[in-house]
């Protein structure tokens, strides 16, 4: 895992380097005007030293930006969530899933990986009011039971269905299931997989 002290490290020499070159400005320039030596300036930007809070008010104070902007991660483009990251969590009475991501901003959705052995199933409950769930099954078919309704989906084939009701996904067959899930929350995400 990341030291998140380091993350805002990089942060901060990316930035100040970012705003002073936006700027037009060289290291003696910026020290001229923050009254923070050129020494210093050159560790921030290098990830060599931890400035103080006064040493950054000083220099957010001459590049006429907050400190709060200076040490922001940029905007996250992507993640990739690797699979040894990603644990399985047993299900039903032989089956397993696995989350594969989760998107901690709104509309909060979630990806899963589930594989249903034969024979088996998986009950859940109703996630949060609003709660959209699209399934798409690669190999097998399944049974999935929503509110009073029954789906049938095989090999290629997709489901949208709300996830707000109880359900149930049932493999009645020989052979093994493999779909994957995606989970659209209307509103707050479900707290059962937030600490995911």
């Amino acid at each position: 895992m990341t030291d998140p002290a380091e993350t805002v490290g990089y942060t901060l020499a990316a930035n100040l380097r970012a705003a002073r070159q936006s700027r037009g400005w060289r290291l003696d320039e910026l020290a001229t005007r923050s009254g923070v030596s050129r020494n210093m300036l050159q560790q921030i930007e290098t990830c060599r030293t931890n400035p103080s809070i006064a040493t950054l008010a000083r220099i957010s104070a001459t590049l006429g930006i907050s400190i709060g902007r200076l040490v922001e991660p940029p905007e996250e483009l992507g993640r990739v969530a690797r699979a040894a990251d990603t644990p399985t969590r047993a299900a039903g009475r032989a089956s397993v899933t696995r989350l594969l991501i989760n998107d901690a901003t709104p509309p909060f959705t979630e990806l899963w990986d589930f594989r249903l052995a034969p024979d088996d199933e998986i009950r859940a409950a109703a996630h949060p009011p609003g709660t959209r769930e699209l399934l798409h099954v690669h190999e097998g078919t399944i049974t999935v039971e929503v509110g009073g309704a029954t789906f049938t989906v095989g090999p290629g084939d997709a489901l949208r269905m709300r996830g707000d009701r109880p359900h149930t996904y049932r493999n009645p067959h020989p052979d093994p299931v493999h779909l994957t899930m995606t989970v659209v929350y209307a509103g707050l995400p479900d707290p059962r997989y937030t600490d995911s």
